[in-house]
């Protein structure tokens, strides 16, 4: 399965800064590497893109990584049951929770994939104007057509 590619556009500085914060783990700690006041360091790390950059890098290494945790739990799985085997003399609950869990983690990834994508397709927008031109109301309907005629109307008659 082919990894997504990270698509944010980052400054070169906010990448700078969301580096050593993923490495040393605190702003102070930031703050002092690279020589940058806190306030800076912590206003990088607000912003949108260098968030998102963060989480991506946490959700794609170690055991945060789906792919990294379904392994350690298939193996620990396997192990399981090559133990079950093993010793004729095992609990079935064991094995059933494990593959629950498995299963609860699955379909908790599926929800969260599924609202991400909602997200967004909810940020995609599309509008239709529409105009309607009628000639017995040439100003539209309600309080602004009836002002624009009664103000119309009468200057054309005076004029």
């Amino acid at each position: 399965m082919a990894k997504k590619q990270l698509s944010t556009r980052i400054s070169p500085e906010g990448l700078e800064i969301a580096n050593a914060y993923l490495e040393v783990g605190n702003v102070k700690a930031v703050s002092i590497r690279l020589r940058v006041d806190e306030g800076k360091v912590s206003e990088y790390l607000a912003k949108r893109e260098v968030k998102q950059y963060i989480d991506q890098i946490y959700l794609d290494t170690g055991y945060r990584n789906r792919f990294k945790l379904a392994e350690v739990l298939d193996d620990l799985i396997d192990r399981k049951l090559e133990e079950a085997e093993e010793s004729e003399v095992y609990s079935n609950k064991d094995i059933a929770d494990l593959v629950a869990l498995s299963h609860k983690i699955r379909m908790d990834e599926m929800k969260a994939q599924t609202e991400l994508e909602k997200a967004q397709a909810a940020n995609i927008k599309n509008q239709t104007n529409v105009q309607i031109n009628n000639a017995e109301m040439p100003f539209g309907q309600g309080n602004y057509g009836e002002l624009m005629k009664k103000l119309l109307v009468k200057e054309g008659s005076n004029g």
